[in-house]
């Protein structure tokens, strides 16, 4: 009996990391996803609200907004403009924890429906986002983000 409870004991104690683990980064996902939604309805306030008070935002322009009223600013701004008729399609998320309360996330995004300065369509492209978040007050926060657009490989001879 003794040793039946230490096998339970120990797969207890192995399990409820990875559980804590899913449960973290089912919180990103759905973070993901309502930030998606946020987009697709072109609601800056709902976009910037995913940030952290002090969090920042580099765009693949490479504009750069600090705290979130400034990162609000620039997606109001953006959404009034090029973006404000986009559709935001998050892909596969990756998450890695670096500690119980910080994670690195990266995802490869599509934007469709921009449109050029001149008001001609834009191609849809696809963003690699970058994110550092933090986990305070039950949340997780996005502290840094970088959003990049590669530009196509060179053409092979």
């Amino acid at each position: 009996m003794k040793r039946f409870l230490m096998v339970i004991l120990s797969f207890v104690l192995i399990t409820i990391p990875l559980v804590a683990k899913d449960s973290r980064e089912a919180a990103i996902r759905a973070d993901e996803a309502a930030f998606a939604a946020a987009w697709n309805k072109h609601d800056a306030k709902a976009m910037a609200a995913f940030w952290a008070q002090d969090g920042d935002l580099i765009n693949p322009q490479g504009r750069v907004a600090k705290g979130r009223a400034e990162i609000e600013k620039l997606f109001q701004d953006e959404h009034s403009k090029g973006l404000k008729q986009s559709t935001y399609k998050p892909g596969p998320l990756t998450v890695r924890f670096i500690e119980p309360d910080i994670a690195f996330a990266e995802s490869d995004s599509e934007i469709s429906g921009a449109t050029n300065p001149d008001g001609t369509s834009a191609p849809t492209f696809k963003a690699h986002v970058n994110r550092l978040l933090l986990k305070k007050g039950g949340k997780w926060w996005i502290v840094a983000a970088r959003p990049v657009i590669y530009p196509p490989a060179p053409a092979q001879k």
